[in-house]
């Protein structure tokens, strides 16, 4: 990576969930990159909103953990090649909150 690449491109688009289909809108908060309802998201990007990754593998939420500016942290295992990723819950969003019932189904890594 270059000193002068960004390591946040905001990129804060509506998409389909690749896991359930869900018509997953725009957050009010903060750049989206995952379903709000499964947790699901892809792995597109090696920093967030570049779209650089060439994997392309769908990214399962194995986990979360405690943040201490960002409240919960979604823990991520890629099923095509197996690099884990974190991404911020978005536990407040006007729009559409992620799913909190969903969250705690997964296990917590503290």
């Amino acid at each position: 990576m270059s000193l002068n690449t960004p390591r946040f491109t905001k990129r804060n688009e509506s998409f389909v969930c690749k896991n359930c289909g869900f018509e997953v809108p725009q957050s009010s908060s903060t750049c989206r990159d995952h379903c709000p309802k499964c947790l699901y998201s892809l792995h597109v990007d090696e920093n967030p909103g570049d779209r650089l990754a060439e994997c392309g593998g769908i990214l399962k939420p194995i986990g979360y953990e405690s943040h201490p500016k960002k409240n919960y942290m979604i823990l991520y295992v890629c099923e095509k090649c197996g690099e884990k990723r974190t991404t911020r819950f978005l536990e407040i969003d006007k729009i559409m909150p992620d799913s909190f019932d969903n969250l705690l189904k997964l296990t917590p890594k503290f």
